[in-house]
């Protein structure tokens, strides 16, 4: 019986192997093609990695032999990376979410569900049976909400293919605009977080959301990916209507198991242990480097799965595209509207608790810095010609970077590792940081700390979550 059961795995691995080894190798390019684009997409390679696989999944027919591994990466892969993704959040930033940004994903849901489907019959002329599957999928979230609902009533095989490949279209359209309205400041009442909520109530894929967010900040990741499972969690009172529904048109009673979706158990754990224990900063950043990496693989996997062709068969192509369209522009304006009136409605009451909540924790914050050590090369103050104090946070010295910083380029008696400490005056008005501007956030300035900065560098990451936003909101102060 063992044997069996070995020979069997063994098969099954063998069988996924070669759509897993592909989706890595082309993960990996899409990760180098990335980072020699420049900015915006360098910061996106989520983005990147789902282009390269729609690109070749549509100019190439992809062997039967690839389809068990590509199948792997979108379904198992995926939750594993949705589970790292707890590595990013705490139990604070949970209790800090609110209700507002979870009930507006239950109304964005509703509407386009019900809106949706009704457009897609009436307008689009539209089979019901596909129309409520791409209605699924705009709703709750993408193939995982069209595979549910199309195993809850039965639907025919191809209308689901056409759909996911309609929903994975138009939620890659929506990956690639979304950060590009936000940095054209397009979204002028928005901030991270508020963006973040907004790209969890729309987009429909959880790696698609992962990647329209993570092109701004990790905030902005961070809210979006607990408004996005709040949304998934949905799913299980949507299929319980659905299936109530079928059950008194059919007249017969509809036994059918309801998925329930394990992975948030998983996401939830990796959340509780990154809320209690600390984990050495180089160990944590190589399990965040893991799961980018994952997504990029299911961002492949589902680009070489998305056909194209496949939303022409049957001579709904048009009227199958205007509903994705529709699609798209409803889920996005109604997220975009009730997340803007969050902002209109919250604005003078949370400005006050925000600017009493922001002056504390700089107050902290700058505690910490000096603590830690950041002060003695990041030095407040120097004395000026005429006596007077001059606030400039740097101590105007070179320093020996490290590696991560190293340039190779000699300027006088400077090695290419050694700089002038960047004042950090004024450092609310940047927008890139360290000397050249590579990194996107605070935190990536200070990871980048080598040499010298490595031990105060250290100490920083070791300090607990809440420590080291203080000091990030001192430094956006200065």
């Amino acid at each position: 019986m063992n044997t069996l059961a070995l020979r069997s795995g063994t098969s099954l691995v063998r069988s996924q192997l070669p759509g897993v080894c592909l989706a890595i190798a082309l993960a990996t390019v899409a990760g180098w093609v990335a980072g020699g684009l420049g900015e915006p997409l360098a910061h996106n390679p989520i983005l990147v990695a789902m282009l390269v696989g729609l690109l070749i999944g549509n100019c190439f027919d992809s062997p039967p032999s690839l389809k068990p591994g590509l199948d792997f990466c979108k379904r198992y892969l995926l939750r594993l990376g949705v589970m790292l993704v707890g590595l990013r959040i705490t139990v604070r930033l949970v209790s800090e979410l609110g209700i507002a940004p979870i009930a507006i994903g239950a109304v964005e849901l509703v509407v386009v569900i019900l809106v949706l489907r009704w457009i897609a019959v009436r307008w689009f002329r539209l089979d019901a049976e596909l129309a409520l599957l791409v209605a699924a999928g705009s709703a709750i979230c993408g193939a995982a909400a069209i595979l549910c609902v199309a195993a809850l009533t039965r639907a025919r095989e191809q209308n689901a293919g056409v759909a996911i490949a309609l929903i994975t279209l138009a939620g890659t359209l929506a990956l690639l605009l979304y950060p590009m309205l936000f940095a054209a400041g397009l979204m002028p009442a928005f901030d991270d977080r508020l963006y973040g909520i907004f790209v969890g109530s729309s987009i429909y894929e959880l790696a698609q959301v992962y990647g329209a967010s993570f092109a701004v900040s990790e905030g902005a990741l961070n809210t979006a990916t607990l408004v996005k499972l709040s949304k998934v969690l949905m799913l299980l009172p949507t299929l319980l209507v659905l299936g109530a529904l079928r059950r008194r048109s059919d007249g017969a009673a509809n036994r059918s198991p309801l998925p329930f979706p394990w992975f948030i158990v998983g996401f939830i754990a990796v959340m509780l242990f990154n809320s209690s224990i600390t984990l050495h900063p180089q160990v944590r950043r190589l399990l965040l480097d893991v799961d980018q990496f994952l997504f990029m693989m299911v961002m492949v996997a589902l680009g070489l799965s998305t056909r194209l062709a496949k939303m022409a068969e049957g001579g709904v192509g048009w009227r199958l595209l205007g509903v994705g369209a529709v699609g798209l522009v409803l889920s996005s304006s109604v997220a975009f509207g009730l997340v803007h009136l969050l902002a209109h409605d919250a604005a003078p009451g949370a400005a006050a608790a925000a600017s009493a909540e922001s002056a504390m924790l700089s107050t902290v914050g700058g505690r910490t810095f000096s603590s830690v050590g950041c002060a003695k090369c990041h030095v407040p103050s120097l004395r000026g010609r005429d006596g007077t104090a001059v606030t400039l946070y740097s101590d105007l010295l070179l320093h020996d970077m490290g590696p991560a910083l190293d340039d190779k380029i000699l300027q006088g008696s400077a090695t290419g590792a050694e700089w002038r400490t960047a004042p950090l005056v004024a450092l609310r008005m940047r927008q890139r940081y360290l000397h050249d501007g590579r990194a996107a956030t605070p935190r990536d300035a200070v990871m980048s700390h080598g040499g010298e900065g490595q031990i105060v560098r250290d100490r920083f990451f070791n300090l607990d979550g809440s420590e080291q936003d203080a000091v990030y909101v001192f430094l956006k102060g200065l």
